[in-house]
């Protein structure tokens, strides 16, 4: 009988360790899931910031190249004098060599 209370007694106190082990390696485990929850929050953070510092760019391109881009160009046919002879050649035929208005016609 006493033999079945230290077999016991030994049994419960293995019990003990382990349920004291499981404790504590739930633990670490808690603690790696909350460093593993917070890195993937920072990372889709991280990924929105750098997909708006390529769209936004974008976005902004097309709203204001346009205009910025026609003005520079008109700047520039002003500058070699093209823009006021391109659009009167289009207009006025008269200009044209005769070789090139036969194939005009």
């Amino acid at each position: 009988m006493e033999e079945q209370n230290n077999n016991l007694k030994s049994e419960i106190s293995e019990l003990k360790e382990l349920a004291e082990k499981n404790i504590k390696l739930s633990e670490d485990v808690l603690e790696l899931s909350k460093k593993i929850n917070g890195f993937v929050i920072w990372q889709r953070i991280f990924g929105i910031i750098k997909i708006l510092i390529i769209i936004v760019p974008i976005i902004l391109g097309i709203m204001y190249l346009p205009s910025l881009l026609s003005d520079v160009l008109d700047t520039y046919k002003e500058l070699l004098g093209i823009g006021d002879a391109v659009n009167n050649g289009l207009t006025n035929l008269d200009n044209l060599p005769p070789n090139i208005k036969e194939y005009l016609k």
